[in-house]
């Protein structure tokens, strides 16, 4: 009745629902071995012996999980690899220092390939990072602070992502021990690398150009 309405599937758009499924099987597998690994760092500290046992008892489950997770990372890259679309995408956004694998194929996947969100501050606000001052009327009430409405999955990843470019690019670490010299919080600088990160990716998108450094970048 309604095939006047019927829209083809992009290959981008199956290939991002396959990479949304990966992506929720990755993250089992991740709250998998979170759990064993962490039942067994416990029980260590209480009863060695015991924690011993089950570290025994449970090594080839580890390592049957975590080779599943590189399975299942290896299979995202393949499906990104024969969309042409999304892989120059997932290249413009690699190309971000601080932008790992994972982040760079969740930001595709949430945003629908940036068809569903171009705006830094959107993006900011839906991963929960984008600093709001509490009002009410004319008053502002405390201190700023983030949204609790956001994608918690997504905040995690760029929140890992955010302390590894502070570990391992020199110029948002730089950036990082500049502004808490200067007297700001550490988590709210932090926070402010991980709104620089997401500004960062959505401007090479729009751009279509890899990512390049420059000193008012900071």
């Amino acid at each position: 009745m309604h095939q006047q309405e019927a829209q083809c599937l992009s290959l981008s758009g199956v290939t991002l629902e396959r990479l949304k499924d990966l992506q929720a099987s990755r993250g089992r597998l991740i709250k998998a071995l979170k759990s064993i690994k962490g039942t067994i760092k416990e029980l260590l500290q209480i009863d060695p012996v015991s924690g011993k046992t089950l570290e025994q008892v449970n090594r080839k489950a580890i390592k049957g999980l975590e080779k599943s997770k590189e399975q299942v990372e290896e299979k995202m890259q393949q499906f990104i690899a024969k969309d042409g679309e999304l892989k120059r995408k997932y290249d413009l956004l690699t190309s971000v220092k601080g932008v790992g694998k994972v982040l760079a194929i969740s930001l595709l996947v949430y945003t629908q390939g940036f068809s569903r969100m171009e705006d830094g501050r959107k993006l900011a606000c839906y991963c929960g990072v984008a600093p709001f001052e509490y009002r009410s009327g004319t008053s502002v009430m405390g201190k700023t602070g983030v949204s609790k409405f956001a994608n918690k999955e997504l905040k995690q990843v760029l929140h890992m992502a955010a302390l590894s470019s502070i570990r391992n690019n020199g110029e948002m670490r730089t950036y990082f021990e500049r502004k808490v010299g200067e007297g700001k919080s550490k988590m709210s600088v932090l926070n402010a690398v991980r709104n620089k990160l997401l500004h960062q990716a959505v401007a090479v998108i729009k751009r279509g150009t890899p990512y390049e450094v420059r000193l008012n970048n900071f």
